[in-house]
């Protein structure tokens, strides 16, 4: 079974994904016309990894401080463009 989910997402603002399942890994793809950046859990700016226009990258959950690998389920995205955005256990 592949746990996904797709979002239309307004430029400017954040988006929040909860997944049925927790995870470690999650392939997020950028179909927005701009940058975006994915956090895990709630948004944080300092916590944050950009993924550019039109391409994927893989998030890992990790404390920031420590680099402990944690399990989430909720990842939080803001867009700089308009566009859909996609989020998938690996």
């Amino acid at each position: 079974m592949i746990f996904c989910k797709r979002k239309p997402c307004t430029a400017g603002s954040v988006t929040e994904f909860d997944m049925q399942l927790t995870g470690l890994k999650w392939k997020v793809k950028n179909f927005t016309d701009g940058d975006i950046y994915v956090s895990v859990g709630s948004y944080a700016v300092e916590n944050s990894m950009r993924i550019a226009a039109g391409s994927c990258d893989v998030v890992v959950d990790r404390d920031p401080q420590t680099g402990t690998r944690k399990t989430s389920r909720r990842l939080a995205v803001f867009t700089e463009g308009d566009g859909e955005v996609e989020v998938m256990m690996v």
